[in-house]
């Protein structure tokens, strides 16, 4: 799966740049940085019921085209490599504090609809769509006292998740090729066969544009 990652990023940073060169499209790079949780029956899914969930730090990066439909409505589509999870807190057996981790690794798919709203002197961006992710990579950790076999539980997060995507970004230099936004996901179905298990991502993200048009 690592391998298909890798072939499919080259292969749309290639596609990318030939799409720079095309005045037709818009293309750029983000990095971004995300409070991630797993919502849902976690109390059932976790090996102890005394704890607190806590989400975790998560992060994605990758590429974005675009190509606009009309003055103020867009199409994107994105390739990204996004990190999620959660974070189990509780009491163990022996009276300490432990933690059990699942930390997830995606290949992302976004299709996005966009509108550009003007401003005074410059512009706020709104976007909304979904997204389709393969995962390539689970893990599970436990406290080293507590001896349970992740190995089911893991076997159960599914291959697959769409998710419902909503963005804003706003231009913050004045050539307006660097962006600051703010993201927010969440899977519209299950991500784990035996429990109703969902994504869900929220943070701030930096777009830097290779090819802005010129307004």
């Amino acid at each position: 799966m690592k391998s298909i990652f890798i072939f499919l990023f080259v292969f749309v940073s290639t596609n990318s740049i030939i799409m720079s060169q095309n005045k037709g499209f818009v293309v750029g790079t983000f990095v971004g940085f995300y409070g991630v949780h797993i919502n849902g029956e976690t109390g059932s899914f976790y090996s102890s019921n005394n704890g607190i969930f806590w989400g975790t730090g998560g992060y994605s990066l990758g590429l974005n085209v675009k190509h606009d439909i009309s003055k103020k409505a867009f199409l994107a589509f994105e390739l990204r490599y996004s990190k999620k999870g959660s974070i189990y807190e509780y009491v163990s057996i022996y009276g300490t504090q432990a933690y059990e981790y699942i930390r997830l690794d995606y290949l992302e798919l976004p299709f996005l609809i966009g509108v550009k709203l003007n401003l005074k002197n410059k512009y706020l961006i709104a976007e909304t769509g979904f997204s389709y992710a393969r995962l390539f990579s689970s893990k599970m950790e436990v406290d080293e006292f507590n001896n349970w076999n992740t190995d089911d539980k893991l076997n159960g997060f599914k291959q697959n998740d769409v998710s419902w995507i909503a963005n804003l970004k706003y231009p913050i230099v004045k050539s307006k090729k660097l962006l600051l936004g703010f993201r927010f996901s969440y899977s519209l179905v299950s991500i784990h066969s035996n429990y109703k298990l969902y994504n869900m991502d929220y943070g701030v993200e930096l777009y830097y544009l290779f090819n802005r048009k010129v307004d």
